[in-house]
């Protein structure tokens, strides 16, 4: 049997949700200055209250998600590990997947926006923010179980 191989989500996933939130940000600040003059104060309050606990939400949970999201593959099944204060833990055994599916961004090798997609009937796992040559790598290591699986089941 061979050894297990264990991927951890790409970091720069993590630098590129920054990026991306802050232009979010400064964009919807650009916005709310716009409709100031149309709004009452009391609501432009309560709507730049509620947007900045959004970002600070959002700029606190996505990075432990990643740095969280811890993927194992053997021989014989896929272990997932994601999640930030519920963990989710799944095992998928290669046998019941039916195909795997490859997600790249345009911008994949930067940013790390790469996700592996294991169909089995009636369910799909996911494998989010992994590096182009990781999704690449698993996906050829299922690709080849499920091939030998396959002629495997042919011999018989």
């Amino acid at each position: 049997m061979a050894q297990a191989k264990t991927y951890k989500a790409c970091k720069r996933t993590v630098l590129w949700f920054f990026v991306f939130a802050f232009a979010l940000h400064t964009a919807f600040k650009s916005g709310l200055k716009a409709i100031s003059g149309f709004v009452p104060q009391n609501v432009l309050i309560i709507i730049d209250m509620t947007w900045a606990s959004l970002i600070i939400v959002a700029v606190t949970v996505f990075p432990i998600y990643v740095l969280v999201a811890k993927y194992e593959v053997t021989q014989d099944n896929v272990r997932l590990r994601k999640g930030f204060i519920l963990f989710s833990h799944q095992l998928v055994p290669l046998s019941s997947v039916m195909s795997v599916t490859t997600v790249t961004t345009p911008l994949s090798v930067l940013t790390g926006f790469n996700f592996v997609v294991l169909n089995s009937p009636g369910s799909k796992s996911i494998m989010p923010f992994v590096t182009t040559r990781q999704a690449k790598e698993v996906s050829k290591m299922i690709e080849d179980a499920i091939q030998r699986q396959m002629t495997g089941e042919d011999a018989q």
